[in-house]
């Protein structure tokens, strides 16, 4: 027990407790609804599946050549897609469409799709390139747990690789 000098001070010690207890639920709310929030946001899911992903093929193809030029990728390299993610997004995340692709393929030749091409028949085949192409421009509406579900099977697949 705890003993104070007079009324005042006991009643002041009381207060600044239970302002401090008011204070520290509050921030446990708040932080519950951040994240909430961010479980469900679009915009947050969808970027945090990118990274995932991109952070696998990176991880996979880091001892690979760039898959236009084969120039040895360096520390600074891209996950390339070979058909670009914004208008085919039933392809975004295809393994088959991302590769390890150098800075300069990627963004100086604006992917350099023709040798893209030619190096990926070599690498997974005719038939697999074939169906990238003949699903060019499918799209599919994700939802937020669909953004989580990607995010999670890529960080796994990650954590295989290391």
């Amino acid at each position: 027990m705890k003993w104070y000098c007079n009324f005042t001070c006991a009643a002041q010690h009381g207060l600044a407790k239970a302002k401090a207890d008011a204070i520290k639920t509050k921030k446990k709310v708040h932080a519950k609804q951040k994240r909430d929030f961010y479980d469900t946001d679009m915009k947050t899911r969808k970027a945090a599946a990118k990274t995932a992903c991109h952070a696998y093929i990176r991880e996979r193809d880091k001892n690979n050549g760039c898959v236009c030029c084969d120039r040895p990728l360096g520390e600074n390299y891209h996950a390339g897609h070979f058909l670009e993610s914004g208008n085919n997004s039933f392809l975004r995340y295809h393994e088959d469409n991302i590769n390890a692709q150098s800075v300069y393929c990627n963004n100086f030749k604006g992917g350099n799709s023709a040798e893209y091409e030619k190096k990926l028949r070599l690498k997974i085949g005719d038939e697999r390139v074939d169906y990238l192409l003949a699903n060019k421009g499918g799209t599919v509406n994700r939802t937020a747990d669909d953004y989580k579900e990607i995010e999670n099977y890529y960080k796994t697949k990650l954590k295989e690789l290391e």
